[in-house]
C-alpha cells in the first residue's frame, strides 16, 4: 500500500460505530484493513453502562470535518478528504515569496492499563485486550508515538509501590506505521505485550498513576516539541500502596501544572465515576470516558481514538513575512506526500463550518496567527508519516 493518506466533537457515535465496525470486518484487501473514520469525546459523564458517545469524524486527528472519505487526492486512499484543488501552487512559482515548512508536533501516548484480578470478570480483559489490538492496528494509529504500561505488573504493584518501576514502560515510546505487523515493529511489540498477559492482583492506582506521571514528566522535559500525554485505563477502585483518592489526583494535577503533561481516565463497568471524573479534570481533560456492559471493546476503541484525535493538532504558525504585514489573501498550504508524488495544493474554506471536505482555515479571519487543517486533511497528512506541509507567501489563496 501506498504511504499516503477531528477537533473531536461531541455527537452520538452509535450509528457510525456499528457501521464503521460491520464495514471493517469486510474490509480484506489492503495491509491494515482495520477501522477508520471514528473519533467519541467525553461530552459529559457517563455512568458505567451507558458506553462512549461522541463524534463523527476522520480518526487519529483533531480537526473540523467528517471527512467523508471521496475524492482524487493522495489521502482517499485511506479514506479521507484533503481538500486538494485543481492546478494548484508551486512553491518555486514567481509570485512565492516565502516557503515554510510547517511543523506537526508529535503525540506520545503512555497507555497505563489495569490488569487487576477484577478485569477476569464478565470478559473484561479480553475485550480489552481485543480493543487495544484494534487501536494499534487501526491505519489512523499511523505516525502516532505509543508506550504501554500495565499495573499491577513488574514491581509495579502493591508489594513494592514503586513510582520508579511503574514509570518503566513495558513497551518503550515508538511510533506506530501503516504497515502491519510483523512489518511494523512497534505494532508487533505491542500485539506481543497484550498476549503476555493474565489478570490478577490488586489495583495500586497511587503507584501507578505516579510512575506514569514520572514518565511524562521526564519525556515531556526532554521532548519540549512534543506533547506527553497518560492515558488511565481501569475497571476498579484504588487498592494497594495509597487509596486515598485525592492524593492520586494531585499526582495527576501536579504533572499537569508543573510539567504540561494532560491525563485521561478510562473507567470500566467497576470504576467509581467521581473518582474517575476528578482524575481526568485534575489531569486537564475535564471529563472521564466510561465504558458500559454492552460492546466494551468497540466503545474502549472509540475511547482511545477520541483520546488521539483531542491531543493531535493541526495548527501550524504562519511564518512572518519577509517584508511588510502579512495579506491573508496570499497564503496557501502545500502538502508533498511521502511518496515522492507531486506536491497537492489544499484550499482555504472561510471557516472550520466549511471544512465537510477538506482544506484549510485561519485560527482568525481577522488577525490569523495560525493555519489550521480540516479534519479530514490533517488526518490525511498525519497518516503519511513521510508527509511535509509548506506554507507558502505570495501568491493568491488557492480556494477550496
Amino acid at each position: 500500500m501506498t504511504p499516503n493518506l477531528a477537533d473531536a466533537i461531541r455527537r452520538t457515535l452509535a450509528a457510525a460505530l456499528a457501521g464503521a465496525i460491520a464495514a471493517a470486518t469486510a474490509m480484506a484487501c489492503s495491509d491494515r484493513a482495520k477501522v477508520t473514520g471514528l473519533e467519541a469525546t467525553p461530552s459529559a459523564a457517563r455512568p458505567p453502562g451507558e458506553g462512549v458517545s461522541g463524534g463523527q469524524g476522520s480518526g487519529g486527528a483533531s480537526g473540523d470535518d467528517g471527512g467523508s472519505g471521496h475524492g482524487s487526492d493522495a489521502g482517499a486512499q485511506q479514506g479521507y478528504e484533503l481538500g486538494a484543488v485543481d492546478g494548484g501552487i508551486d512553491p518555486d512559482a514567481g509570485c512565492a515569496t516565502a516557503t515554510t515548512e510547517g511543523k506537526l508536533h508529535p503525540v506520545d501516548l503512555l497507555l497505563m492499563v489495569d490488569k487487576s484480578g477484577s478485569m477476569a470478570d464478565a470478559g473484561k480483559w479480553d475485550a480489552v485486550s481485543q480493543a487495544l489490538r484494534s487501536f494499534f492496528a487501526d491505519p489512523a494509529t499511523a505516525g502516532l508515538r505509543v508506550a504501554l504500561r500495565f499495573f499491577p505488573d513488574a514491581g509495579c504493584d502493591s508489594q513494592a509501590c514503586s513510582t520508579l518501576q511503574c514509570s518503566k514502560p513495558l513497551v518503550d515510546l515508538a511510533p506506530l506505521t501503516l504497515a502491519s505487523a510483523p512489518a511494523d515493529a512497534q505494532e508487533q511489540a505491542l500485539l506481543d505485550a497484550v498476549a503476555s498477559r493474565l489478570p490478577g492482583g490488586d489495583t495500586p492506582m497511587h503507584a501507578a498513576l505516579s510512575g506514569a506521571e514520572a514518565w511524562g514528566a521526564k519525556h515531556q522535559n526532554g521532548e519540549p516539541g512534543e506533547k506527553a500525554t497518560v492515558v488511565l485505563v481501569t475497571d476498579g477502585e484504588p487498592n494497594g500502596c495509597n487509596d486515598d483518592i485525592a492524593a492520586i489526583a494531585s499526582l495527576a494535577s501536579a504533572a499537569r501544572v508543573q510539567h504540561g503533561v494532560l491525563t485521561y481516565a478510562v473507567g470500566l463497568a467497576g470504576s467509581n465515576v467521581d473518582q474517575m471524573n476528578l482524575l481526568a479534570q485534575a489531569g486537564g481533560t475535564k471529563l472521564a470516558f466510561f465504558i458500559g456492559s454492552g460492546d466494551v471493546g468497540a466503545q474502549l476503541v472509540a475511547a482511545l481514538k477520541s483520546i488521539q484525535g483531542d491531543q493531535i493538532a493541526c495548527d501550524l504558525p504562519l511564518p512572518a513575512p519577509p517584508s511588510g504585514q502579512l495579506d491573508p489573501a496570499k497564503v496557501n498550504v502545500v502538502y508533498v506526500p511521502g511518496d515522492g508524488s507531486p506536491p497537492v495544493t489544499i484550499g482555504r474554506v472561510e471557516s472550520k463550518s466549511y471544512c465537510s471536505h477538506g482544506g484549510w482555515h485561519f485560527d482568525d479571519p481577522v488577525a490569523p496567527a495560525k493555519v489550521v487543517l480540516c479534519g479530514s486533511t490533517c488526518a490525511a497528512v498525519r497518516t503519511d508519516v513521510a508527509a511535509k506541509v509548506e506554507i507558502v507567501l505570495g501568491c493568491d489563496s488557492a480556494l477550496n
